[in-house]
C-alpha cells in the first residue's frame, strides 16, 4: 500500500507564518492524506537546553505525539538572550528524508520547510529513489532552488489550514 511521509521544519512554520494565520497540523494533515494516502508525519525543531521546553510548547508536542506525528527536538547551541543557534535539526531532518526515501512502501514525501540546504537531500531522494518530493509552505520565506527542486509546490490555504 503506497504511503506519503510529511517532514516539517517548526522553525521555519513560526517564522513563515508571521503576520499569517497559524497552521492547523492536524487540518494540514489531512489535505495530504486526501491527495496521497496514508502519512507519516515528523516534526523538527530545536530546543535551548539552558532554558528548556515550555509548557505551552511541550502542551503542543504532547498534542502532535498523541495524534500519531513524532516530534524530533535537537538542542540548541546556547548563548546569550537571543543568540541562541540551531544545531542538528536539518541534519536530523535530512537523515529522516532519506531513510524514508528508502523505505519501499512511501511513494511521496512532503516537506515543509524553505531552506535550501535541503536540496542536495531532494536531489538524492528524486534521483536514487524515485520518489515524488512535495513541498508544502506559506507562500514566501522559500529558496527558488528548493522549489525548482521538487515535483510540486503547494501552498498552504488559510480557508482550510487557519487554526481557529
Amino acid at each position: 500500500m503506497a504511503e506519503a511521509t510529511w517532514l516539517v521544519d517548526v522553525g521555519y512554520v513560526v517564522k513563515a507564518s508571521e503576520g499569517q494565520f497559524k497552521l492547523d497540523y492536524m487540518a494540514a494533515e489531512r489535505f495530504i492524506r486526501k491527495r496521497l494516502g496514508t502519512t507519516r508525519t515528523f516534526l523538527f525543531n530545536g530546543f535551548d537546553p539552558a532554558y528548556g521546553i515550555s509548557s505551552g510548547l511541550q502542551a503542543f508536542y504532547t498534542a502532535m505525539e498523541a495524534q500519531g506525528i513524532q516530534v524530533r527536538l535537537q538542542p540548541m547551541e546556547s548563548g546569550p538572550p537571543g543568540t541562541n543557534r540551531q544545531r542538528r535539526v536539518d541534519v536530523d531532518f535530512s537523515a529522516h528524508l532519506i531513510w524514508q526515501a528508502s523505505l519501499p512502501d512511501i511513494t511521496a514525501l512532503v516537506l515543509t520547510t524553505g531552506d535550501q540546504d535541503f536540496v542536495p537531500a531532494v536531489e538524492l531522494v528524486r534521483r536514487e529513489f524515485h520518489k515524488q518530493v512535495f513541498l508544502f509552505t506559506y507562500d514566501g520565506m522559500v529558496n527558488q532552488d528548493l522549489i525548482a527542486m521538487v515535483n510540486e509546490w503547494w501552498h498552504f490555504d488559510p480557508t482550510q489550514l487557519a487554526r481557529r
